[in-house]
């Protein structure tokens, strides 16, 4: 199995829908990997903290709502269901649940970074 392989089949048994992805980039598995490897650095994981912590509604509205995007696109469905709960209390405009599952997110990023860096 090929590190490629590897990946897909990790983030499989970690509950992700990689088959729904990708036929977004073309059935091709390299391109998918890719672009997954590149997640691991996304920005607004990081920027969606520092608006929690500066008790920013909006701002970490529009970061949760952009890492959403983001980890739906690429069907990371562990991920994508906790921002999801870190997303519409904000779209409400209130915090509720918003920290405790941020800092479940933390720990989910962990585990996702360990999957792609394949420890």
């Amino acid at each position: 199995m090929d590190e490629n392989e590897k990946l897909l089949a990790d983030l499989v048994a970690w509950g992700c829908d990689v088959p729904s992805a990708l036929p977004r980039f073309l059935d091709d598995k390299s391109m998918y990997c890719m672009f997954v490897k590149q997640v691991v650095d996304e920005p607004a994981f990081a920027l969606l903290g520092e608006r929690i912590a500066q008790n920013d509604v909006k701002g970490a509205f529009e970061k949760a709502h952009e890492l959403k995007g983001v980890v739906a696109n690429m069907s990371l469905t562990p991920i994508f269901n906790t921002v999801v709960s870190i997303v519409e209390p904000l779209r409400a405009g209130k915090w509720t649940g918003v920290k405790e599952n941020y800092a479940t997110l933390q720990n989910q990023w962990a585990d996702f970074r360990k999957i792609v860096e394949g420890k």
